[in-house]
């Protein structure tokens, strides 16, 4: 469980790329009846919202102690009458009734975090009302192969030989986790071919937290080096109001941003390179394990292999070379 500080809980707030179409999409779907469902209220900002809109009941679950935080807020905005709090994880919290809104956001950098799924799909089969509305609504996550020369330096360099030791060890065991990066670090010019859609995450039916996808394959769009693949998200918060999070974003948010996932090692990269990306996320317990198979083939010649490279961030292969499937 994190344990954000008020500071952390600020420093949402600030990022109007985020806060802005949250608060659109809970004024335009609430009314004087509504009852909201605020699930990870922090310090109360989405409850607090949903009251000053109009609703008649808000339930706010938060399992740390920025609660007391929150009821604070709720007297002082003369909201302490419209709030019932409780502090505990959702998924062990039954209600009086059913809501109205489901209002959330337990993503972490990328949507695929700890019990994020999980929770808004109990939260949705117990608590959602007939006709209900989910915010969001669903994300669209994205993959590109990048080149990402000074990222991949920074994973790299530390374990290189460092007093004449050799880390290497270690060094396959940080090429083998990937890392949280803004999305400004990363421009439209350091993508490698053009972006695909690796899943999209409906939270309307979405039923299983493990994500994979068949396999994605591209030409590459230009000459350079690829370091890694890059992962990001744009959401639908509701109908009509999305975040858009990729890179050359107009207003990058600072909250979200992309995941980077290193190659075992820089490759050369010609136009019109075949690329093809298998990438799997599954939930254990409260962390996810990646998988990524990246395998890029001069041009069309499918027999030239260029890289074939299967990463991992489980235990069983961080601690030794991974060549595939029956090795």
């Amino acid at each position: 469980m994190d344990i954000y500080s008020v500071g952390d809980y600020g420093d949402m707030i600030a990022d109007k790329v985020r806060m802005d179409p949250f608060a659109y999409a809970l004024k335009a779907n609430i009314g004087p009846d509504s009852v909201v469902l605020d699930i990870g209220t922090g310090a109360g900002i989405h409850a607090l919202l949903a009251c000053k809109f109009g609703a008649r009941k808000v339930y706010a679950i938060e399992p740390n102690d920025a609660i007391h935080l929150a009821r604070e807020q709720a007297q002082v905005n003369g909201f302490a009458d419209c709030i019932e709090f409780f502090q505990d994880v959702s998924t062990r919290v039954t209600l009086p009734e059913k809501v109205d809104v489901i209002v959330s956001d337990l993503r972490g950098v990328l949507p695929l975090y700890g019990q994020h799924i999980p929770s808004i799909i109990d939260a949705r089969q117990r608590h959602l009302a007939p006709g209900g509305i989910l915010i969001p609504k669903r994300d669209t996550m994205w993959v590109s192969l990048v080149e990402a020369r000074s990222v991949y330096n920074d994973i790299v360099s530390p374990w290189d030989f460092p007093y004449g030791l050799d880390m290497e060890k270690v060094k396959h065991n940080v090429l083998n986790n990937w890392s949280e990066e803004y999305t400004d670090t990363f421009r439209q010019r350091d993508l490698l071919m053009e972006p695909q859609i690796w899943t999209v995450l409906d939270y309307t039916s979405i039923d299983n937290p493990n994500i994979s996808s068949s396999s994605l394959i591209q030409k590459s769009s230009r000459d350079g080096t690829a370091h890694g693949l890059l992962l990001w998200f744009d959401g639908e918060i509701a109908e009509g109001i999305h975040i858009f999070n990729g890179p050359d974003a107009e207003f990058p948010a600072t909250v979200y941003g992309c995941g980077f996932f290193p190659l075992l090692e820089p490759v050369s990269i010609a136009k019109g390179d075949t690329v093809t990306i298998d990438i799997s996320a599954d939930l254990k317990e409260y962390e996810y394990s990646w998988n990524w198979h990246t395998r890029i083939h001069s041009g069309n010649d499918l027999h030239t292999i260029k890289a074939d490279f299967w990463q991992s961030n489980s235990w069983e292969n961080e601690t030794q070379s991974y060549d595939g499937p029956g090795t």
